[in-house]
């Protein structure tokens, strides 16, 4: 049996016959290295698999063959110094309609399907290679043929995934975004195809059993089409903002396209509440793409999106605790994911490196949830009360607000982990919004020793009477202080200074004194140093001991 480049290479009188060729190419696949040393060659055996099987059909004369050549051609493009024979506009265009014509026959063989496969994988490996390759994709109508695949019922799981990598890798306009938006309905599409394969992930399309042939999982072809999906919301609000002919919404969603845009969000909600958190306490890929989603729509216009996260019911009736389903289950999800960073048996243990392991996936939750409580009065005071619970707000008043029990001092925890990248400004966004606003009550629930750090990132000025004693909530109007936020008790602070000794009381005040100096320094605070203040007044009087040789 002879190599199929050799085949071709001794200038038959005959054309090859059927049998020939497919040897030829499994020989040709078996000993692939061969072809890929020296460029010229390599280069060379491109050609010839273009030429024979994507620009014309003289040797593509089974589905066999054809897959066997695409699997060539697919080894072949991933090295860059083959690129230019699978990156032109020809070469794009012929692979995209040689893939449209393999899907076309994918309930014919699975040889066809492998092509299609094969095809598409060739197309997205041109893309990643060079960049000047993914505008030739729209170009030569790959948005169009990308459409008609994902519509199709009777699409396996690899091609569905590829579908979403092509998609993805092309999508580099707004003028792309407004296209698929306005004229291919892409947010519908992509939302049936994820909502399809969602059902198959939760057991209800057990009848399509080719829904699960391929190499990628469900949660993988979820993942890929949503991230094609994330790609296009911000490309299309990119393309529609502050565009003065269009009558936008609020996050410059067009009306006109509302219901689109609403299909793919109400799915991603759908896979973000129903897939379950990982073993390891993480979001699926799948989830993480669906609140990276979320976060470009409103919560509460336009009022279809309102509809759907309150349904049947409006903001501010008391009954709408029960009908949020996707707003508790966000929740929920946000609880466990905390649990998970923040145990309630590590309160001394050091968290910097599980905060930096959960907050590319926290931050997005986080957010969502943010912006429900701050867009909702009656969603800001259900959370209110989970995060704070009523039975434990005078009970614990006492204690540190990080070493109380339940996520609000986890939450606190959180906050003031200086290395935690965008999640402690998250966690301190969410718990201002509980406060509504309030930065007094903030500093209230959380101690303004644990919320500095955040307010001074955030540039948020301090009450000028908040180092004062306030009371707080409370039955028995139990002071609190608003530096460390628990109970402020004067007769144990009175007994604990009667129990220190004179040194004892000299290193504390040396110690205020330093403290206070860095912080007016370094401009957290801006007051005068009370230990100075103090010895100035002459109400503090530095005791020398006799053994003391100091002048």
């Amino acid at each position: 049996m002879t190599d199929y480049f050799d085949l071709v290479a001794d200038g038959l009188q005959k054309p090859p016959s059927l049998a020939e060729i497919e040897n030829g190419l499994e020989i040709a696949t078996r000993d692939v290295a061969n072809h890929m040393g020296e460029h010229r060659h390599q280069s060379e055996c491109t050609k010839v698999l273009m030429d024979r099987f994507v620009y014309s059909d003289s040797d593509r004369c089974s589905d066999k063959a054809t897959s066997l050549a695409l699997g060539i051609l697919k080894i072949f493009g991933r090295q860059i110094n083959n690129s230019l024979e699978l990156t032109s506009s020809k070469a794009i265009g012929a692979l995209l309609e040689l893939a449209k014509q393999m899907f076309q026959k994918t309930t014919e063989s699975k040889a066809s399907v492998d092509s299609c496969e094969e095809a598409l994988t060739c197309v997205a490996n041109s893309m990643l290679q060079r960049d000047d390759c993914r505008p030739r994709f729209s170009q030569c109508g790959g948005f169009e043929v990308i459409a008609e695949i994902i519509r199709s019922e009777k699409i396996t799981s690899t091609i569905a995934f590829l579908c979403g990598r092509c998609l993805l890798l092309a999508l580099v306009s707004n003028e792309d975004a407004r296209y698929l938006v306005e004229e291919l309905d892409m947010p519908v599409i992509l939302a049936r195809a994820v909502r399809m394969y969602l059902d198959c992930e939760t057991g209800r399309n057990d009848d399509k059993q080719w829904l699960s042939e391929g190499r990628f999982s469900s949660q993988q072809v979820m993942a890929e089409l949503l991230k094609a999906g994330m790609s296009l919301c911000v490309l299309f609000q990119r393309s529609t903002s502050g565009t003065a002919a269009e009558n936008t919404l609020d996050d410059s969603i067009p009306e006109k396209h509302v219901a689109k845009l609403l299909e793919l969000l109400r799915v991603s909600l759908d896979v973000a509440c129903a897939l379950p958190i990982t073993s390891q306490g993480h979001l699926t890929d799948a989830s993480k793409q669906a609140f990276s989603i979320a976060l470009n729509f409103s919560t509460k216009r336009p009022m279809a999106v309102e509809d759907m996260w309150l349904p049947g019911a409006k903001v501010g009736n008391g009954d709408n605790a029960g009908k949020c389903d996707y707003v508790y289950r966000v929740y929920s999800l946000f609880e466990q994911l905390i649990a998970h960073v923040v145990s309630d048996d590590s309160r001394n243990a050091d968290i910097t490196d599980l905060v930096g392991q959960y907050q590319a996936e926290l931050t997005p939750v986080t957010l969502v949830l943010l912006r429900l409580v701050a867009e909702h009065v009656e969603i800001r005071r259900q959370i209110l009360r989970r995060v704070y619970p009523e039975e434990t707000r005078t009970v614990e008043v006492e204690k540190l607000p990080e070493e109380r029990s339940g996520i609000s001092a986890k939450l606190v925890r959180l906050l003031r982990i200086p290395q935690g990248g965008m999640l402690p400004g998250a966690i301190g966004d969410l718990l201002l919004a509980l406060m509504s606003q309030d930065v007094k009550q903030f500093i209230m629930a959380v101690g303004y020793g644990n919320a500095a750090g955040y307010m001074l990132a955030r540039g948020i000025d301090i009450p000028e009477d908040v180092l004062q004693q306030v009371a707080g909530a409370g039955a028995n109007r139990v002071p609190v202080d608003p530096v460390t936020g628990r109970a402020f008790d004067q007769a144990a602070v009175d007994r604990e200074l009667a129990a220190m000794t004179d040194e004892e009381k000299e290193r504390e005040a040396e110690r205020l004194f330093v403290l206070f100096e860095r912080l007016n320094k370094t401009g957290i605070i801006k007051v005068e140093n009370p230990v100075r203040m103090a010895a100035q007044s002459g109400r503090f009087e530095e005791e020398l001991s006799d053994t003391d040789d100091r002048p």
